[in-house]
């Protein structure tokens, strides 16, 4: 899949924990880096099953059974369609971003558009070596990884808020 108008194809630098006012809270940052945004990461606060699910799909870590994002890839795959991307969209409400999972058929059919969460289909892409796009209109939520990327008292990477 080529990246649509107006996007950029992207890389998952990873999941973080993260400290606001020098307090860990209950939830990680997906961390997303557009192609050609030099060193810039669009964070996408994530509650901690979604961050272990994309820090095992990165790390190609398999499970005995299949966990959710696993299987919904089986279940595609089942149905004779294969997951072709997944694109960041939008931020709305300055609080929640959208994404979409484009799935296409092996017959060579049409693209199908699926509403998703971004962590979802972060972590579906990932596990179907699918490419990740990200809308250019959210370069202007990015923030410098060398600024706000620290290392912790423990020597632990954490997103500081």
């Amino acid at each position: 899949m080529e990246p649509p108008e107006g996007y950029t194809r992207a890389e998952v630098v990873g999941v973080y924990p993260v400290e606001i006012n020098g307090e860990r809270i209950p939830a990680f940052a997906l961390l997303i880096e557009g192609a050609d945004w030099g060193g810039a990461v669009l964070p996408i606060f994530i509650g901690i099953p979604e961050a272990l699910a994309i820090d095992r799909a990165l790390k190609g870590v398999s499970t005995e059974r299949p966990m959710t994002h696993d299987l919904l890839v089986n279940v595609v795959e089942a149905l004779d369609a294969r997951v072709v991307g997944a694109t960041i969209d939008a931020l709305l409400e300055n609080s929640v971003y959208t994404a979409t999972l484009v799935l296409s058929r092996d017959d060579g059919g049409r693209l199908v558009h699926v509403d998703s969460r971004p962590s979802d289909a972060v972590a579906v892409a990932l596990r179907a070596g699918a490419p990740i796009f990200i809308a250019e209109i959210l370069r202007r939520h990015a923030r410098d990884i060398k600024r706000k990327l620290v290392r912790s008292g423990g020597g632990d990477a954490v997103w500081v808020e």
